[in-house]
């Protein structure tokens, strides 16, 4: 016999409860479940609604005008409606038992049944194993209600069985420790130390969204959980020996992953990120935020010297990095240093340059590429004289006119094609 709670009470939006109601309408069982279901009981509002019935695939479809079979030998159809052209979609899911777990990710097979708890057992948490609907109440077989009380974080029935079928739960545990500030339970934690290894067997892909997830969530610091519970190691390459850098809630991506490798070096960090199969945009803006702490050091080297030689270290950290990117570089620093003297110094004159207009980037230089090349420097010559006069400009913007640009580049040509030459 299901336990059932009927005291407890959710408002089910319009699109979901159409489809139960039309489940039921119909002779079929069927009740939201899963992460909506706890996100309401936390009262915070579900990402989206899945649902769970006895009815199979196949009478779904004849129920519904618009589906889609995204993983129907699972059980799963989509159920989409339009609303302004917009599409709003919700998985149905036949109640089912999983067979066996080769490879220790996805069932061999799945065998669709009857009974609800049946469905509910093969779930990871017991948070995330509970039903609800309008006509029965809360369906909650293994204590979901209690553990979200007392902020625990449970495998459903016996944690070895959990985490040997989806060895990508070790890491979930994790991530929902993080993502709502609860415990793991004493039994699930050793069950995860002592089945660490098989995270191994889970593609990177994967490992990667559900760290993603920890890092540039509410409480990113619980990163720390995986190093404590044995999972670092089988990450990825290189995971194991991060020092890990301080973290604020809801970064970036790219932010969060800076943090995280903060106290690693940049190369190193890329060869991490790419081992994670994180995409390149994100590895790019990373690899270039690590990078750009030498502009630090050599603002450090100028001791307590007010002169123009950190103005412009500073020109070259935002010439570097880009306003955008210069300005996520302050936040990291400021997240990871104890120095407020250099991170005012460094913003201050940001947001001076940029609100004066002043020369930073070679688009910003009153000669261009062909403008170089009449003057006759060729090839890569052309960057690297480009790059030499930004230098000058960067020390005094008054050269940044195009007849002393010109001017000076004639002189130089003179001498020898495209090397520096000191005014």
């Amino acid at each position: 016999m299901a336990k059932v709670n009927d005291n407890i009470k959710i408002t089910i939006p319009h699109y979901p409860k159409l489809i139960l109601d039309t489940l039921y309408d119909n002779g079929y069982d069927a009740y939201i479940v899963g992460g909506c279901v706890r996100d309401n009981l936390l009262k915070k509002n579900p990402d989206d609604y899945d649902i769970t019935t006895n009815a199979k695939p196949d009478e779904v479809k004849k129920l519904f005008k618009r589906t889609v079979d995204i993983g129907i030998k699972h059980g799963t159809v989509a159920v989409v409606f339009y609303e302004k052209n917009i599409p709003y979609t919700y998985e149905v899911t036949t109640y089912r038992k999983d067979g066996e777990y080769d490879d220790g990710r996805h069932p061999n097979n799945v065998e669709f049944v009857d009974d609800l708890r049946e469905d509910l057992l093969r779930r990871d948490f017991t948070i995330n194993a509970m039903a609800y609907n309008d006509k029965r109440g809360l369906v909650d077989e293994f204590g979901g209600v209690a553990d979200l009380n007392n902020k625990i974080i449970r495998a459903v029935g016996n944690p070895v069985e959990r985490f040997t079928e989806d060895a990508l739960r070790l890491l979930r545990a994790v991530r929902f420790s993080s993502k709502l500030g609860f415990e793991i339970e004493k039994e699930t934690e050793k069950a995860i130390i002592d089945l660490s290894a098989k995270l191994i067997n889970v593609s990177k892909e994967r490992v990667e969204v559900e760290l993603t997830k920890i890092i540039t969530g509410n409480n990113p610091s619980y990163v720390d959980k995986i190093y404590d519970l044995g999972l670092a190691k089988y990450i990825c390459d290189g995971f194991e020996d991060i020092k890990v850098g301080r973290f604020e809630p809801n970064l970036s991506v790219f932010l969060a992953y800076s943090c995280l490798l903060y106290n690693t070096d940049a190369d190193k960090a890329t060869i991490i990120l790419k081992n994670l199969k994180l995409d390149n945009n994100n590895i790019n803006k990373i690899k270039l935020l690590l990078e750009a702490k030498k502009f630090c050091d050599k603002i450090y080297s100028c001791g307590n010297d007010t002169g123009i030689e950190k103005k412009i270290i500073v020109k070259e950290l935002i010439n570097y990095l880009g306003y955008d990117l210069v300005y996520d570089f302050i936040k990291l620093i400021s997240i990871n240093e104890n120095d407020k003297i250099l991170l005012d110094y460094i913003k201050e004159n940001v947001d001076a340059f940029k609100n004066d207009n002043c020369p930073i980037f070679i688009k910003d230089l009153a000669i261009n590429g062909n403008e170089v090349m009449n003057l006759g420097f060729a090839g890569v010559e052309v960057g690297t004289t480009l790059s030499w006069l930004l230098k000058i400009v960067h020390k005094n913007r008054d050269y940044n006119k195009n007849n002393i640009l010109k001017d000076i580049l004639k002189r130089v040509y003179q001498y020898y094609k495209g090397d520096a030459y000191e005014l």
